[in-house]
């Protein structure tokens, strides 16, 4: 999450598949990290954003789903300001202007959850759309007044749907198919475009693979590749450049790689 104080960086798992409580704020142009508190309720699978610079963490996974958003705000402390409708780990969110926008995932029963959720205050939140197609682990990017919805996971396999969500109405399109079935993926605007990178073509199979997405078409065209093939990194966008925080190569990695338009 890019807040006003540097990228914030929170939950995950740790080794020994143990789910952290731990909170970092990273300094990328030093490539300093500072420890920050805790969190109030340690989550893995999560999804973050920020609004008008302030963190916030929602939903995730521990020992089950969970409900809670948690922000860090006044005081320096985490702290749960709000809860989704239904536990759900494995999800994807997005800021649109003030308005927090939740995306796929699992709520421990089916496949994967059809439900767009969007919320102005972190504390209620409504339906927003419907995915064509339910996935968890998807990719998400903001562009061109839509929320693109790259690929995912469902029942264990990954799918290629490319969905767009209207940004202002919540109506969801199929719009296209990417080169091939892909879940735990990345994404991030750069430039004009959108950057998809890594994840996994199969449960066991990682990819170092990365592509350019053009909203405008949509088409897809080969971005290189990155120096391994990694999964379920964090995504920031900073100016010029998207950072990849962490993920699995399949091994747990620490590192953060910086992928800069050129």
């Amino acid at each position: 999450m890019v807040t006003s104080a540097g990228v914030v960086v929170g939950g995950g798992l740790v080794a020994g598949d143990q789910t952290s409580a731990s909170t970092y704020r990273l300094d990328l142009r030093r490539g300093r990290v500072m420890k920050l508190p805790d969190l109030s309720v340690p989550v893995h699978d999560v999804a973050g954003v920020a609004v008008q610079g302030r963190p916030y963490l929602v939903g995730g996974g521990s020992a089950f789903e969970q409900d809670v958003v948690q922000a860090f705000g006044r005081g320096e402390s985490w702290r749960v300001v709000g809860h989704l409708p239904s536990a759900r780990s494995d999800l994807a969110s997005a800021t649109v202007g003030r308005r927090i926008v939740v995306i796929g995932g699992y709520d421990g029963h089916g496949p994967a959850l059809t439900d767009v959720l969007v919320s102005a205050n972190a504390r209620r939140f409504s339906v927003f759309g419907r995915l064509r197609v339910p996935v968890r682990y998807p990719a998400v990017a903001v562009a061109d007044g839509a929320i693109w919805v790259l690929g995912g996971e469902r029942s264990g396999v990954m799918v290629d749907a490319v969905q767009r969500i209207d940004a202002r109405t919540g109506r969801v399109r199929i719009v296209g198919k990417l080169p091939h079935p892909l879940g735990h993926a990345s994404a991030a605007k750069l430039g004009d475009r959108i950057v998809l990178a890594g994840g996994r073509s199969s449960e066991t199979t990682l990819t170092r693979e990365m592509w350019w997405f053009d909203p405008s078409s949509p088409r897809f065209h080969r971005a290189g590749s990155l120096p391994t093939p990694l999964a379920d990194s964090a995504v920031v966008s900073a100016g010029p450049s998207v950072y990849l925080i962490g993920g699995e190569t399949p091994l747990l990695s620490d590192k953060v790689l910086k992928l800069t338009l050129r």
